[in-house]
């Protein structure tokens, strides 16, 4: 176990214990009667990730140490730092408890869709939106953490993640496929569009629920969805990009400002804030890579607020939901649609937002593909383009410390490396970019297939 888990299980423990006590007696009889003590059981939950203790759902601080430690924008060679996991083998017990823990939050908003289905106040409907997006985002993360990368032309064959709709305390459901579970995890969001707003008491807003909805067709490779409500939230959100200006104010901002949509920590009052601090610190532990640190142009905003003269990292290491993100689906989505003027459409327009003086990318001016860079193939398994590096640069620097550079990695090849620990060599490979199957859900169902590279 990590330093970091050390640390933080305790007093998640201890944060979550005011909305433990809601369970499901033996008869299958929920605790909860009321709407406001089913909405408790989500406030509880929306708590966590407003003060920062929430590692699952949308991640925190701790989740992007993981991530980032776990990937390549931090270069362990040079120094492995303190607290940072060198590699993603590290981390196989932690993500299994992962796994079970995420599950178990699916078993809330369960009981929280079947207690409140019918029911009309504005509590049960704030309690349902709530529950039907955080189970539908609960999927999406199940789906890229323990799921191989999705190839729709055999999601119908790989396995996906167990698919629990219910509250059923005997049932021991084995693997979807990835097809299903993709499918389920959208029609979750789908489900919490009707009881959705824009008002953020309930966090779970409509325009977050769209944005997850177009995480997920971008990573199951459904380009057409992907496009489509990536450019209706550019176009039809109200949001636009921060200018140059109020960039880095809109980093380090507590509340979500500008163009994001939601982000995690935004209690300034949290029980966490200290250990947040130290987070920081680790994380400013292990130098930026040198490849990245090349990619930013002259006029780039981002290389101030990312990493310092001596390549430690200076940005507010948070999950974010950004528009700025949208843009890159979008991109990233037309290029494989076949509308390359489109793609460069979106990343200029991003780009404009963030480097100063830049002229407009033209697929003439584009610099030609970087011989040696650790992403040669795309999602589709063909070889990088120029364009198609240029959108994959783009959004290396724009998210950076978000901890996205590790799914870019799984979702685009796999690639393998290697990393120098304590005098040892320790190899990525392609499985690690896969987590493991909760141990003990695998001994107490024989059918439930285990992820491969873990089955001894």
């Amino acid at each position: 176990m990590s330093i970091c888990k050390r640390i933080i299980l305790p007093l998640l423990l201890l944060l979550a214990g005011c909305t433990r006590y809601l369970s499901v007696q033996p008869q299958g009889e929920v605790i909860p009667k009321t709407d406001e003590e089913f909405a408790a059981l989500m406030h509880g939950r929306i708590r966590d990730i407003e003060g920062g203790g929430d590692a699952l759902v949308l991640g925190n601080m701790e989740t992007v140490a993981l991530f980032e430690g776990s990937a390549d924008d931090l270069d362990a060679n040079i120094r492995i730092g303190d607290g940072l996991i060198s590699y993603a083998g590290e981390a196989i017990n932690s993500r299994m408890s992962d796994y079970r823990d995420m599950f178990e939050i699916i078993r809330d908003c369960n009981i929280v869709i079947e207690g409140l289905a019918g029911r009309t106040s504005d509590t049960a409907r704030g309690a349902l939106g709530a529950a039907y997006a955080m189970k539908g985002i609960l999927y999406y993360n199940l789906l890229r953490e323990f799921a191989g990368p999705y190839d729709p032309a055999d999601a119908a064959a790989e396995p996906g993640v167990p698919i629990v709709d219910k509250v059923d305390i005997e049932a021991m459901p084995s693997r979807a496929s990835l097809k299903v579970t993709a499918e389920y995890a959208d029609s979750q969001l789908a489900a919490a569009l009707p009881f959705t707003t824009d008002d953020r008491k309930w966090f779970f807003t409509t325009t977050l629920v769209k944005a997850y909805r177009a995480r997920l067709a971008f990573w199951c490779e459904d380009w057409d969805t992907a496009a489509a409500i990536a450019e209706d939230l550019i176009d039809h959100s109200g949001l636009t990009l921060t200018p140059p200006d109020g960039y880095k104010a809109m980093l380090d901002a507590a509340a979500p400002t500008g163009e994001v949509i939601a982000k995690t920590h935004i209690d300034n009052s949290s029980e966490l804030d200290w250990y947040f601090s130290y987070m920081k610190g680790y994380i400013a532990s292990r130098p930026v890579c040198a490849a990245l640190a090349r990619l930013y142009e002259p006029g780039d905003i981002r290389l101030a607020t990312s990493f310092n003269a001596k390549r430690l990292n200076t940005k507010a290491p948070e999950r974010r939901v950004r528009l700025s993100e949208m843009y890159l689906i979008a991109a990233e989505a037309e290029y494989h649609r076949g509308h390359p003027d489109i793609a460069l459409d979106y990343l200029n327009a991003l780009r404009s937002a963030r480097i100063e003086g830049a002229a407009p990318l033209t697929e003439a001016t584009l610099p030609p593909v970087r011989e040696g860079d650790r992403i040669t193939e795309d999602a589709a398994g063909k070889a990088v383009t120029p364009l198609l590096q240029a959108i994959f640069d783009e959004r290396r620097r724009e998210l950076y410390m978000e901890g996205d550079r590790f799914f870019e990695l799984k979702r685009n090849g796999r690639p393998e490396w290697w990393v120098i620990s304590n005098g040892l060599k320790y190899t990525m490979k392609k499985y690690l970019y896969t987590a493991p199957i909760y141990k003990q859900d695998c001994e107490l169902n024989p059918d439930m297939q285990q992820n491969p590279g873990y089955e001894d």
